[in-house]
């Protein structure tokens, strides 16, 4: 098996200390390059991870990673597990339209802001996270500015990533198989829906919760939709990109069909999209997909972030406790199928 050297990925916000220690710096980083190489050998060896162990990445215990898709591609994610040595839940967390990556010379380098900031948050709650990319290895950048019906990338597209992460984490002997969940943001909460939506056969398995915010829900209305596990639903008040209108109908129809679903949704009064973001709201030219076809208005909300993120964290308790002991009810009896 190669394991290739080592690339250089910054996480935005984050500064690096140099210094030394006990030895010299290089050596400690090629000590470290040993120990991952052989971990990632023993690991492939033992079929305990169904992949490819790529690129080592400095930082947070960050490692590049290559998902097998069932298409024959492989979907490149990034892996920052929580330090310690009990099995412990995992997040999957699903980028929006705008991609992981601070802009187009920034590929493969800078995170966007906000990410760097949720794995700080998710690893204090004592979750490992996983960051797929689904845009750039298809090669792609950014779709904000792509029609809906004319994006090749679709969450259509993006459900195959889901599932793949959660057999990925499933198999790693350091998670808890009954303690993922998966998260998303815009498209990325859209992509975690549709995923999870029991209606279909191949909904992604073992999940235990799933967090969306401010997604679109007007495609899932078009379909059959139930949940098979907690939600989290968090949306602004006065998003004009995905307006919450939808998504409190689907919130509402599935809970009629579903009496027993464990569902929390809180809208934001006020709230654009993006209001768990730091970046102040600006109107978005070029954006077509909302409700003005000449943009949308997108940016951070101090009140609605302090809330949400309190959301959050009472959400994310209920799997931080003891291995193996998931939310209860994890399984919300289905509706009969009237299709």
């Amino acid at each position: 098996m190669e394991v290739r050297r080592p690339m250089r990925v910054v996480l935005a916000g984050r500064r690096q200390v140099a210094g030394s220690r006990a030895c010299r710096a290089s050596d400690v980083g090629a000590l470290l390059a040993v120990v991952r190489a052989v971990a990632a050998l023993a690991l492939a060896l033992a079929g305990a991870v169904p992949l490819a162990w790529a690129d080592a990445l400095p930082g947070p215990a960050a490692t590049r990673i290559d998902l097998p898709l069932a298409d024959g591609t492989a979907l490149t994610a990034h892996w920052f597990p929580r330090a310690g040595t009990a099995p412990r839940p995992a997040v999957i967390a699903l980028h929006g339209c705008g991609g992981l990556w601070r802009n187009a010379r920034s590929v493969g380098t800078v995170f966007e802001a906000r990410y760097p900031e949720y794995i700080e948050r998710l690893h204090a709650a004592g979750f490992h996270v996983l960051l797929p990319d689904s845009f750039t290895t298809r090669g792609s950048g950014p779709i904000c500015s792509q029609k809906a019906a004319d994006r090749v990338i679709k969450v259509e597209t993006r459900r195959a990533d889901v599932r793949a992460g959660v057999q990925w984490l499933a198999a790693r002997p350091d998670v808890d198989a009954a303690r993922i969940v998966v998260l998303g943001w815009s498209h990325g909460a859209m992509t975690a829906l549709s995923a999870l939506n029991a209606r279909r056969t191949d909904a992604a398995a073992p999940v235990a919760g799933v967090i969306a915010f401010y997604p679109g829900c007007a495609g899932l209305l078009q379909w059959p939709f139930a949940l098979s596990q907690p939600l989290l639903m968090l949306l602004g008040g006065a998003d004009d990109w995905t307006p919450p209108a939808r998504c409190e109908q689907l919130v509402a129809r599935t809970r009629s069909a579903q009496p027993t679903v464990d569902i929390t949704l809180h809208v934001y009064p006020g709230a654009y999209h993006g209001f768990d973001g730091r970046n102040p709201v600006r109107f978005r030219t070029g954006v077509p997909n909302g409700v003005d076809a000449a943009g949308v208005h997108a940016g951070g909300d101090p009140q609605a972030r302090v809330a949400a993120h309190a959301e959050l964290d009472r959400f994310l308790a209920r799997w931080a406790h003891a291995p193996g002991t998931p939310a209860a009810p994890i399984n919300a009896p289905l509706p009969a199928d009237t299709r």
